[in-house]
C-alpha cells in the first residue's frame, strides 16, 4: 500500500499530467458532457507502453472508441498521464467517453470517466489472456504503473467528488450490466498480487488521510520517528513563511496556522501582514517532520474555538 498523503498524490499527478486532446476522435467530436459519479479503469489489451502510439490509434474518426486519458510511458520512468478528452474542473463535468459499450442495464459511458492503462512490451493475447507475460521482468514497470494508477484515481475522485466505491474496471462494468464483456483489468493486476479491491482500498485510505503505515503506527513508533527526525535535522534551516515550507509539509502547517496554534508574528517577507500567509513563522525541518508524523498518526489535536497565544 502506498504511504502517501492526498496532497502528495495530487501533486504527483499534476507533475505528470499532459493535455493533448484527441480532436479527431468521435467521442471528442460528439461534444457530450456530464458530471461523472465514478470511473472505469481499462488496460490497453496489447503489449504497447508508448502513449504516442496509443494516442495516434485513438485520434482518428474511425477509432470507434475514446477515453478521457491514457496512462503510460512506465518503461521510461515514473510515467505520464495524457488527458485526451476535455473536462471542466469548476463545473465538475467531463466529455462523454466511448469506453465500455453497452450492457443489459445500460452503459457507464453515460456516467463514468474512463482511461486506458498501457501495458509493457513482450507478451501477446489469446481470448483475453496474457500469453508470455514475464512477471519478474515487468515488476518495476508494474510498480510505477500502480503508483500512478492509485494517485490518478485519488486525483479524479477528489476533483469530481465521488468515492472509492464507484471506482471500477471494464470487467466490472459487464458484471454490473453496464458495459461489454471484457476481462480488463483482471487479466493483469492479479499477476502482481493486486486487484480492483486493492485499488479501491488504497484510494480510500489516501482520501481519508490514512496509509498502511499510519494504520499500524503505535505510540512507540511515533516516538522513534520523532527522535530520529530530531537527530537528523537538529541544525536544519528554518522556513520563514508558509510559502517557504515544502509542499508535502504545507497542509499540516497551514492547519496549525488556521487554528492559531502557530500564528507566527507580524512582519513577513514583504512587510505586508494583511494575510496569515505573510506572518513570519520560522519553523525548521525538525518541527515540520514532528507535526507531520503526529498529524498522520491522528495524534495532532487542535482547538476548535479557543484562541491560542501567538508563538
Amino acid at each position: 500500500m502506498l504511504n502517501i498523503t492526498k496532497a502528495e498524490a495530487i501533486a504527483f499527478v499534476e507533475a505528470h499530467l499532459v493535455v493533448e486532446y484527441a480532436t479527431e476522435n468521435g467521442a471528442y467530436r460528439a461534444n457530450r458532457n456530464f458530471k461523472p459519479d465514478g470511473d472505469v479503469n481499462h488496460s490497453f489489451g496489447c503489449a504497447q507502453p508508448n502513449i504516442s502510439v496509443a494516442f495516434r490509434i485513438m485520434n482518428k474518426s474511425s477509432a470507434g472508441w475514446g477515453v478521457n486519458a491514457i496512462l503510460g510511458e512506465f518503461h521510461k520512468g515514473e510515467g505520464e498521464i495524457r488527458l485526451t478528452l476535455p473536462w471542466d474542473a469548476k463545473k465538475k463535468t467531463c466529455r462523454r467517453p466511448w469506453g465500455v459499450g453497452s450492457g443489459k442495464k445500460g452503459s457507464w459511458n453515460n456516467s463514468r470517466i474512463q482511461w486506458e492503462v498501457l501495458e509493457p512490451s513482450g507478451h501477446t493475447y489469446a481470448g483475453g489472456t496474457m500469453i508470455g507475460y514475464d512477471v519478474a521482468k515487468n515488476q518495476g514497470y508494474f510498480d510505477r504503473m500502480w503508483k500512478m494508477l492509485v494517485c490518478w484515481n485519488v486525483y479524479v475522485a477528489e476533483m469530481f467528488g465521488f468515492g472509492p466505491d464507484t471506482i471500477n474496471d471494464h470487467a466490472e462494468s459487464y458484471r454490473a450490466g453496464m458495459g461489454g464483456n471484457h476481462a480488463d483489468m483482471g487479466q493483469w493486476l492479479p499477476k502482481h498480487g493486486k486487484s480492483m479491491d486493492a485499488l479501491r482500498a488504497e484510494v480510500k485510505a489516501i482520501l481519508e488521510g490514512q496509509s498502511k503505515e499510519e494504520y499500524d503506527m503505535t505510540p512507540e513508533e511515533v516516538k522513534a520517528i520523532v527522535g530520529e527526525a530530531i537527530k537528523q535535522h537538529k541544525n536544519g534551516d528554518r522556513y520563514q513563511t508558509i510559502g517557504d515550507v515544502p509542499t508535502s509539509y504545507r497542509p499540516t502547517i497551514q492547519k496549525l496556522m488556521d487554528a492559531k496554534v502557530l500564528a507566527g508574528y507580524d512582519g513577513g517577507k514583504d512587510g505586508d501582514i494583511a494575510t496569515i500567509e505573510d506572518n513570519t513563522i520560522l519553523v525548521d525541518e525538525t518541527f515540520c517532520r514532528i507535526v507531520i508524523v503526529l498529524d498522520r498518526a491522528g495524534l495532532l489535536k487542535l482547538p476548535e474555538k479557543e484562541e491560542v497565544e501567538k508563538v
